[in-house]
């Protein structure tokens, strides 16, 4: 299974991440993989929308909502060496092609969300093995590392919820597996709720896992997230679709 658990901060150069109003970047890599000799691919391919899926009943007043059926108002477009985010073709696209998780947020802040989303993985490491998420009160430091909550699946069927405090990831519920999460290119219907101190994981319709949030942001951003575990297959591509924010 071997997902990374490194906790080494990868910054962003501090005056270009100032001179931008609220850039993607990358999270910590958590973990070390055998390389494999499976080629990936350099160039994202152009792919078609997601298959329909009904998006979850929001649970009380909504936030916020998009189908990304035209570019997205509230989630940031962004592009560097290490992935990029767009809206495009009715799917909200985020790329990384580096040992870092990266990112995507949204403009606005909140506090006690349930975030819910549909995602794919299009390309990735030919194990399955590439993380992918959301992160509720994303909230940037004066040197941009960040502090927040992240809950995530992967695609070989595993999931986690951790803590971020300065750019380093702590695991409130380490990656454990599950038949609910379904792997390879299929889509998973998330509802990852940050609520007070409770923190929980949904997946498909069934909880998967829970979590008491000990001190950390109260609010933020929410964002995207994804990473390849595999070195020899960096690059990975993850489609979202049908968010939906709402309050718990």
């Amino acid at each position: 299974m071997n997902k990374r658990n490194r906790l080494a901060v990868g910054l962003v150069a501090g005056i270009f991440m100032l001179a931008c109003a609220c850039p993607a970047t990358s999270l910590p890599a958590i973990g070390n993989e055998a390389p494999t000799a499976a080629p990936f691919p350099t160039s994202a391919p152009i792919i078609s929308t997601l298959p329909a899926l009904p998006p979850s009943a929001p649970t009380g007043d909504v936030f916020y909502s998009d189908d990304f059926s035209v570019t997205s108002a509230e989630m940031e477009t962004f592009s560097d060496e290490n992935g990029s985010t767009e809206t495009r073709d009715g799917v909200y696209i985020l790329r990384a092609t580096g040992d870092l998780w990266h990112w995507g947020r949204s403009n606005s802040e909140f506090d006690n969300t349930v975030i819910a989303v549909d995602m794919k993985m299009i390309t990735g490491p030919s194990n399955d093995n590439a993380g992918f998420g959301v992160i509720c009160r994303l909230t940037e430091r004066e040197d941009t590392s960040i502090d927040g909550y992240m809950l995530a699946i992967s695609a070989d069927g595993y999931y986690t919820i951790r803590s971020i405090a300065a750019g380093s990831m702590s695991p409130l519920v380490d990656w454990s597996y599950s038949d609910v999460v379904n792997q390879g290119t299929e889509t998973n219907r998330i509802r990852a709720t940050c609520n007070g101190s409770d923190l929980s994981l949904e997946v498909n319709g069934e909880t998967i896992a829970t979590a008491t949030a000990a001190g950390g942001s109260t609010s933020g951003s929410i964002a995207f997230t994804t990473i390849s575990f595999e070195d020899s297959q960096p690059f990975v591509e993850i489609h979202f679709d049908n968010l939906v924010v709402s309050k718990p």
